[in-house]
């Protein structure tokens, strides 16, 4: 059985890309670490369901779509089971969490302060709405907020979709299971493979404009913001003497993001700092990316990679 396995979103991506290469003194940077930090969180709690789902996976056959996408909806989670399908909307916040289905309310309490946020059974609501246009009536939908921080205290007020904590999440399987056993069963691969069939192609990014210059060079993976020397075909870290000879793919994976999907010698030393033009062709030549143009007017296409997502 294949498994598809959930991908960082882009946008987190790119904002990790933007926030290495913004000085921490441009008045931008704060509240662009504090967007990587809150998708970070986001993206980490995503990952603590899909391995509880993978767990309840050994004693039930069922199939996990993550994160599916539409041109209008995104939804974190789609488990499809023999006689009933959930949509799931993960949430990982801390805090006093309050959620109001009379006046369609939620905002979390952490520390004194008072936040309001989009309301996930507001959400839930659009999105089972979209997935019987797409399928039909004939199996139930079931929709559940997961929320996956432990520490989150959730009080709960006139809401009629299951609420939980991410502990809970086997037990409510369960409950599903034994509530529409005898329901009349569907093909789970059948409508696996149909919704999955539902979502557009992969969409091709453009890097947006962006107003501040980047830090140009090839930073050491242990010292924030120290640019490394290029030397007999490595790069050496001036501060903690590391070195590494492949240093410079996370610049081009930078490059690509923020600026463009093709490099030529020039804009490669520009953007790591580097003097030597044949150590710059060295360097490219030795990445094995595909060739545009000729002699001096060659580019290199830059190879969508998530070169980060080990080191969040």
């Amino acid at each position: 059985m294949h498994i598809i396995e959930r991908r960082r979103p882009y946008r987190l991506i790119y904002q990790q890309a933007l926030l290495a290469r913004t000085s921490p003194s441009h008045k931008s940077y704060p509240l662009l670490k504090e967007k990587v930090r809150r998708r970070s969180a986001g993206f980490a709690g995503e990952i603590q369901f899909d391995r509880v789902c993978a767990e309840y996976r050994e004693e039930m056959q069922f199939r996990l779509i993550p994160d599916f996408k539409t041109a209008t909806h995104q939804i974190d989670a789609i488990c499809i089971f023999s006689s009933f399908i959930v949509i799931v909307e993960v949430k990982n916040i801390s805090g006093h969490i309050h959620m109001d289905g009379t006046k369609r309310q939620f905002f979390r309490i952490l520390n004194g302060v008072m936040t309001g946020m989009t309301n996930p059974d507001d959400q839930l609501y659009r999105h089972e709405k979209l997935v019987r246009r797409l399928i039909g009536d004939k199996v139930p939908i079931i929709g559940i907020v997961v929320f996956t921080n432990p520490s989150a205290i959730l009080e709960i007020k006139n809401i009629k979709r299951r609420v939980i904590h991410l502990s809970g999440l086997p037990f409510v399987f369960d409950e599903l299971v034994s509530h529409y056993r005898t329901s009349p069963t569907i093909e789970i691969e059948q409508y696996f493979n149909s919704l999955l069939s539902m979502q557009p192609p992969l969409q091709i990014h453009t890097p947006p404009l962006i107003s501040y210059p980047l830090l140009e060079g090839v930073f050491c993976p242990d010292c924030p913001y120290t640019k490394m020397n290029y030397s007999r075909n490595f790069w050496r870290c001036p501060l903690c003497a590391r070195k590494r000879a492949d240093a410079h793919l996370l610049a081009l994976q930078d490059y690509r993001l923020l600026i463009g999907s093709t490099i030529s010698n020039l804009e490669f030393r520009r953007f790591t700092g580097l003097q030597s033009r044949t150590n710059a062709w060295t360097i490219l030549q030795s990445c094995g990316f595909q060739k545009i143009g000729n002699k001096k007017s060659v580019r290199y296409v830059i190879p969508e990679v998530d070169l980060r997502k080990n080191s969040d």
